[in-house]
């Protein structure tokens, strides 16, 4: 009697695990690796980000000995890199206007302090597609006037259990920035908005 309700009992905890596993994943973020989401159809017009917070800076007169508040500025809070985000990265990869069709990537590149567009930024994208891997699909743009980038590419595949695109700055007179995001495979852009901090 003992040997025969074993294999029950294991029927039972190898149940009970699953179960436990179901609900922890479907509690859990849509990426295993926690990364953002970025993805859409393409179809909503992409806007400019707006200024995060108005902070008030201090002008001293020539004598330092009176304080007064000016109007305050706008700042927006500068992009932190992620993990991942430097994967397969390669300085200075060559500029491009296009990378395949089906897919875009494209935001704007503003700056930290002030909150203003960042004209001529260099901007790099990578990404695995049907045609190549990571190292095979890159390619630097540059901001318009308006901050703005986007670069056209093949749909990304998914690589490591996720389809997942980078984007990186790519210069020197900012911090260095990059970004690790995921999307889905039916979608048609990936939006992604950098602030960059002054070195």
């Amino acid at each position: 009697m003992e040997r025969s309700a074993r294999p029950w009992v294991l029927i039972g905890a190898l149940a009970l695990m699953t179960v436990g596993i179901a609900v922890l994943l479907l509690g859990s973020e849509g990426s295993g690796t926690g990364a953002e989401n970025v993805g859409d159809d393409g179809t909503a017009v992409l806007t400019a980000p707006a200024p995060d917070r108005p902070i008030p800076t201090r002008e001293r007169d020539a004598d330092a000995s009176n304080a007064t508040t000016s109007s305050p500025r706008p700042s927006c809070k500068a992009t932190d890199s992620n993990p991942g985000g430097d994967n397969n990265y390669i300085p200075d990869a060559p500029r491009a206007s296009s990378l395949g069709r089906g897919f875009v990537i494209e935001g704007f590149v503003r700056a930290a302090a002030g909150c203003e567009p960042l004209p001529g930024v260099r901007v790099q994208v990578w990404l695995a597609t049907a045609t190549g891997t990571e190292q095979d699909n890159r390619a630097s743009v540059l901001t318009d006037d308006e901050g703005r980038y986007r670069l056209p590419t093949s749909a990304t595949v998914a690589q490591f259990g996720e389809p997942n695109i980078h984007v990186a700055y790519d210069g020197d007179a900012y911090e260095q920035v990059f970004i690790r995001r995921v999307v889905d495979l039916d979608d048609r852009r990936a939006v992604v908005n950098l602030t960059l901090r002054e070195r």
